[in-house]
């Protein structure tokens, strides 16, 4: 899943975001989220994919993330939450 249209995940963007999310599920197999248009996200946008891997993860799906950008990677590393996402930093 390509999040096309988006270039950030903050604040701004969780509520449009969330109803993307929300049609998508339920999901057949893994759930594959391409973030290479991702320049920044935030705490409130670090939550939300939190709350998606959460959901997913009770599903008993799965989920990836694939071209994450560095910056992206950096602030996900300084927010201390990339275990929880499942992305090493």
């Amino acid at each position: 899943m390509l999040l096309e249209g988006f270039k950030t995940i903050t604040i701004y963007d969780v509520e449009k975001l969330k109803e993307v999310f929300l049609k998508i599920f339920p999901i057949d197999s893994e759930l594959s989220i391409d973030m290479s248009s991702i320049s920044k996200v935030d705490m409130v946008g670090i939550q939300l994919l939190i709350s998606l891997v959460r959901s997913v993860n009770e599903s008993k799906q799965s989920i990836k993330f694939e071209n994450i950008t560095q910056n992206v990677l950096r602030q996900i590393k300084e927010s201390r939450c990339g275990e929880a996402l499942g992305i090493e930093v």
